[in-house]
């Protein structure tokens, strides 16, 4: 029960966060990807079916806020939520490098797959795309290390374990 629980808790901080304070920042040219820093952070500490379940609980929610599309989000970061958990159970996940391995590439799959709806340019629109999503993969990604980060400073015990999904954490 307490799993599910941080489950709707972390996915309602996502979205208002997305919708509120991260919104303000977005009409200012600075792209958060905050569903993907969800999503990935979830993934790594819950691994592949989690990951993909919380991706599509939080793209559809997302979906239905935004008034687009229903599954834009949701397919990408299910996908995206697979995708990472299935590569946490291989990989170091308290190494910072590999978190922002993570989430560099989850950030502009997300943004590529949002903007292949958005984009209406055709070819003149490559530009717009390719610094949209290198402005979010260059803020998100080490946002999300640093806030992987902050837990450690307090803690001595590891978080995500290594692979094979071990985690003290449970």
């Amino acid at each position: 029960m307490r799993g599910i629980g941080m489950f709707l808790f972390a996915a309602v901080v996502a979205l208002l966060l997305r919708t509120t304070l991260l919104a303000g920042l977005a009409a200012r040219g600075v792209i958060v990807d905050v569903l993907v820093l969800a999503t990935v952070t979830w993934s790594m500490r819950r691994n592949d079916g989690w990951g993909a379940t919380f991706g599509f609980v939080l793209g559809i929610a997302a979906d239905l806020d935004a008034a687009h599309w229903i599954g834009r989000h949701a397919l990408a970061l299910s996908l995206l939520g697979y995708g990472v958990g299935r590569l946490s159970n291989t990989l170091v996940k308290d190494s910072p490098l590999t978190q922002l391995v993570l989430f560099a590439a989850a950030t502009a799959l997300h943004q590529i797959w949002i903007a292949a709806f958005d984009a209406s340019g055709g070819v003149a629109g490559l530009g717009w795309l390719a610094g949209r999503v290198l402005l979010a993969t260059v803020t998100t990604a080490p946002l999300g290390v640093l806030l992987l980060l902050l837990p450690r400073l307090f803690s001595s015990r590891s978080r995500y374990g290594n692979a094979s999904g071990s985690s003290s954490a449970g």
